[in-house]
């Protein structure tokens, strides 16, 4: 028989799960579930202890990623904004958190998911929850997750794996024609069960949220005076994109402007500037240097701030 350990790569055991053993956005999900030490925060959820609190904030992307703008806008998926950038940060001379690049810069209004005076490191998952450290949540207390997940019997990596091997356990290589099919039945029993446990873990947390409102609202709800070296982040769903800027590099460079296409026989793709007029319409754009945009982001009560 066929055992899981001899199918597993190694780094399985650090944590990462089979990709041909769960769908995609189930995957992502049950693995936050696993650490045992996140939280994480959907519209829904935040409405009910909150209700919706209005916010307006500043959102730096790749002129590649504007479509991927334009996929959350008007939507319960949240994307990350700031309002404060330190001095010396990328962010305060319009280039992006991901790739240094940046050059768009959407100044958006929307709805709070959560906010802290630092980046606190969020991680949206396929469904559009975001995933918290439960540190950043809970006041810095990181065992309270933990605690009442170990509570509620739910399993960490090593339980998870454990499950895993049981069930790999009953399926032989031989009674199937194709590995396809030896990963597709393994993966119709794992299924259910990583249903179960992400709603379960859910509900733990949620259970958490609830009894300590308080300690929530002065951790991920209210605006604070202290400064990052870096920037803030602010959670913002149901977006809006109210202006732009757009660094003069980024506007001037070829792909921006004109349409592309890889190949002869493939139809050309838009250009930057189209997708991005899609979203906001010219007269709602500006274009200019780095010093230029910092101009704009303060008229628009974003902050250049010195660390504390």
């Amino acid at each position: 028989m066929i055992k899981l350990k001899d199918l597993l790569h190694e780094s399985m055991y650090l944590g990462q799960m089979n990709d041909e053993w769960y769908p995609a956005h189930t995957r992502d999900a049950l693995s936050w579930t696993l650490t045992q030490n996140y939280v994480p925060l959907y519209p829904k959820q935040v409405e009910s202890l909150f209700g919706k609190v209005p916010v307006n904030a500043f959102h730096v992307t790749d002129p590649h990623n504007i479509s991927s703008v334009a996929n959350v806008l008007g939507k319960k998926k949240s994307i990350s904004t700031f309002t404060k950038a330190n001095k010396s940060s990328q962010l305060a001379k319009g280039r992006g958190v991901q790739t240094g690049s940046g050059g768009v810069i959407f100044y958006i209004e929307g709805l709070l998911l959560g906010r802290k005076w630092q980046d606190f490191d969020t991680v949206p998952d396929r469904t559009g929850r975001r995933w918290v450290l439960a540190r950043h949540i809970f006041d810095g207390d990181a065992m309270i997750v933990k605690s009442a997940v170990e509570k509620a019997k739910l399993p960490d990596y090593g339980g998870w794996r454990d499950i895993e091997q049981d069930i790999a356990d009953k399926h032989e290589m031989s009674d199937y024609d194709s590995y396809k099919d030896y990963n597709a039945a393994i993966k119709k029993e794992l299924g259910p069960l990583a249903a179960k446990q992400i709603k379960k873990y859910i509900d733990v947390t949620n259970k958490l949220l609830k009894t300590h409102k308080d300690m929530v609202q002065g951790s991920l709800r209210q605006k604070s005076t202290e400064n990052s070296s870096w920037w803030n982040e602010i959670l913002v769903y149901n977006t809006k994109v109210i202006d732009c800027f757009v660094l003069k590099r980024a506007w001037d460079d070829y792909y921006f402007q004109n349409d592309s296409k890889i190949s002869s026989i493939d139809e050309p793709s838009d250009s930057y500037k189209k997708e991005l007029l899609k979203i906001v319409p010219e007269s709602k754009i500006e274009v200019g240097t780095p010093a230029q945009f910092r101009k704009w982001y303060t008229a628009r009560e974003g902050e250049i701030t010195v660390s504390d």
